[in-house]
């Protein structure tokens, strides 16, 4: 049922995405939307330049505009782009209460990225147990990425005790909802159990430069133009 509603979602999302496409096309600053799913929509081809040229201002400015109507994903939204610095300045502060409202409407990928917060100790004090405890939240309610981190936290004994077999078992309800990075995880196992180095540990690493430390392609967020879920691995990048 969870890929089948993913898939229903993102076919309705594609539709939008090709309709506000071929008016952005025209002139991006004349299209209009007043339903908050419509100008999420609008944020996230603005975010990710979906038919248009990225411009990370409009892409906030369309996800404030739903935001303030209530609108989950949206705020999910804002907190990703504060905390990259995408059309606003920098702010992790900022981020955690943006994805701490996202969550109290019922977000999973907020949740998700609340963790990441405490994971990296970014706005928040540092806590793995803290990290642990909400993904096991969202893992709990069948979410696939928060499968596949809290399965990484116990593969690599970070705020719990290690445990293979359970991180094997949370990789297993994540690959059989199609998420590449577990699928990829569970390849690597049986290797990992001879060769220690050959462990694709968690979480990857920063790449060179990047803001406060910090590696965008491990957020949690929708994706309004595939439905490949995104993922921790660099290789799968934003979630």
């Amino acid at each position: 049922m969870a890929i089948l509603s993913r898939l229903l979602i993102t076919s309705v999302i594609l539709g939008a995405v090709l309709t506000f496409t071929a008016s952005a096309q025209a002139d991006p600053k004349a299209v209009q939307a007043s339903e908050p799913s419509e100008m999420y929509v609008l944020g996230v081809m603005f975010d990710e330049g979906l038919g248009v040229e990225v411009d990370r201002r409009q892409a906030y400015d369309w996800c404030q505009g739903a935001a303030k109507r209530g609108h989950a994903e949206s705020m999910n939204r804002l907190g990703v782009l504060f905390l990259r610095g995408y059309g606003v300045p920098l702010n992790a502060a900022a981020a955690l209460a943006w994805f701490r409202r996202a969550a109290a409407k019922g977000s999973l990928t907020a949740v998700n990225n609340i963790a990441l917060l405490y994971f990296y100790g970014l706005g928040v004090h540092q806590s793995y147990a803290q990290a642990a405890k909400l993904l096991k939240q969202s893992a709990a309610q069948g979410d696939a990425d928060a499968q596949h981190k809290l399965g990484g936290m116990y593969d690599d004994g970070l705020g719990a005790a290690r445990d293979r077999r359970r991180a094997k078992a949370l990789y297993l309800k994540s690959a059989a909802q199609g998420y590449a990075p577990a699928i990829a995880n569970l390849g690597r196992m049986p290797s990992q159990e001879h060769n220690e180095s050959a462990r694709d540990i968690f979480p990857y690493p920063f790449p060179a430069g990047a803001p406060i430390g910090f590696q965008p392609a491990l957020l949690s967020q929708p994706d309004a133009g595939s439905p490949e879920p995104k993922s921790l691995a660099g290789a799968c990048p934003a979630h």
